[in-house]
Order: C-alpha cells, then structure tokens, then sequence
C-alpha cells in the first residue's frame, strides 16, 4: 500500500553527532551551520546537546548532504576553517594525554 511505519523514518542522534560536530567546526557557528545545511539552528543544538534519541531520517540526511558539500569546498579552497583546525588540535592533545 506504500504506507511506511513512522519508527522507519528515525535515525539514532548518536550516530549523526559526530558529523554535525564536524560540520559546525567547518561552518564556524552552529547557526551558520544550521543555515548551510537547510535545517533550524535549535536542530543543531538539540543534537549537539543530546536532547533526543531519534530524529528524522530526512534532516539526517539534509546534514550529511551539507557536510559532504562544505568538505568539497574546502577541499577546493585549499583552507580548512580555523575553528576546525582547533578543535582538530585540541583532539590530538586529548589523544596524546590519554595514550600516556
């Protein structure tokens, strides 16, 4: 009948919050974020902040189209952005620190 049950349309938060994270750090702010990937700036911080388990396969998928997009264009910028190469850094220490 081409009905699909509701819970088929969900991801997991956890799995995209990386991506988003990523994206956020490529962008500069969450807002810019929200507003290069098409989605409301609170949907952002809802995910960064954890604030719920699922969310709709079609804004997923709007993230990761936008995250695939800003990697291309810096890619073909020569620049990655400075908030990135940061948090790229501040994990490299974490990383170090924790393996001694």
């Amino acid at each position: 009948m081409g009905y699909e049950r509701y819970h088929k349309t969900l991801v997991e938060v956890k799995t995209i919050r990386p991506h988003v994270k990523e994206l956020v750090d490529r962008c500069g702010t969450m807002q810019a974020a929200a507003h290069y990937a098409l989605v409301a700036p609170n949907t952002i911080g809802r995910i960064l902040a954890g604030a719920n388990e699922t969310m709709q396969k079609s804004t997923a998928s709007k993230l990761m189209i936008a995250l695939e997009h800003r990697r291309k264009e810096d890619r073909s910028n020569n620049r990655t952005h400075k908030r990135l190469l940061k948090a790229r850094q501040q994990q490299a220490r974490i990383d170090k620190e924790f393996e001694t």
